[in-house]
């Protein structure tokens, strides 16, 4: 399988779990598990799984749309992009004149 990223990993009566995986197909998949005693009532089991894949071909779109909700009106974009890209190890070029 591809790379994995632990996103929600929270303890009590209800434990939460969601990672997300782009998996060998390049789809980008969200999957998670809730344990306890919130899907016992709504389910009737204390395990509930669930995903929510992004075809790879949806990717790109998607990457906007998530650009586009964290960034929109940000006069720092550019500065607060490469900052997340060097925290992450993420190489880029970046250019001006």
């Amino acid at each position: 399988m591809g790379k994995t990223i632990v996103l929600v990993d929270i303890g009590g009566r209800t434990s939460v779990h969601i990672d997300a995986t782009i998996n060998n197909a390049g789809n980008l998949v969200f999957s998670g598990q809730d344990i306890g005693e919130a899907p016992s009532e709504y389910v009737g089991d204390s395990d509930y799984e669930y995903w929510l894949t992004i075809p790879a071909k949806e990717k790109d779109s998607f990457l906007l749309a998530l650009v586009e909700k964290m960034y929109l009106n940000d006069s720092g974009l550019i500065t607060n992009v490469s900052e997340l890209l060097d925290a992450k190890g993420i190489s880029y070029s970046r250019h001006s004149f």
